[in-house]
């Protein structure tokens, strides 16, 4: 409460909250502590977990994990973009990159914006706290899926390959 306003989804606020009374021993002041805690709201910020999904495969660029995002929520509200009408054909791309070196979501999502005329233009979101952790828990979730290997234990796979050194064909 001391940072500020900040807006959650009414669904996440309601789970937090039953989350916190849960317990029938713990006193008010605890109850209240773990609500403000805020481990169990998912939607610190504009992205909330129900929101968020990956798609296609996980490229990797630079020691960096990309990892496509759905545009399955108001990217307009969230981003400030004027993509979702029938006045224009524009279309946005959106990547979460997760640093390999650093084990990390970098702070930012990579957002291009392809306009109708074939014009595009690179944007950027800045990612809050809540919003890394939502989208490591999903990165994390989607790496099993697609590779049947943690993050991080794919992360130090894929580092390894870039490492290792290519033999030269002898002659």
């Amino acid at each position: 409460m001391m940072d500020g306003w900040q807006t959650f989804a009414m669904h996440d606020v309601s789970m937090a909250v039953y989350h916190a009374d849960r317990s029938p021993y713990a006193y008010p002041k605890e109850r209240l502590e773990i609500l403000l805690d805020g481990r169990q709201i998912t939607s610190a910020g504009h992205l909330s977990a129900r929101e968020l999904c990956f798609e296609d495969e996980i490229c990797e660029i630079n020691d960096r994990l990309n990892f496509y995002l759905r545009s399955g929520f108001d990217v307009d509200a969230v981003f400030g973009t004027f993509v979702v009408t029938d006045q224009n054909d524009d279309t946005l791309n959106i990547h979460a990159i997760y640093d390999m070196a650093d084990s990390k979501v970098c702070d930012t999502l990579d957002i291009i914006l392809h306009r109708g005329d074939g014009s595009k233009e690179e944007l950027s979101y800045d990612l809050n706290a809540a919003e890394k952790e939502i989208l490591h828990r999903k990165m994390e979730a989607y790496c099993q899926e697609q590779t049947g290997m943690t993050l991080s234990d794919y992360s130090a796979q894929r580092m390894a390959e870039n490492e290792a050194p290519t033999m030269e064909p002898q002659i």
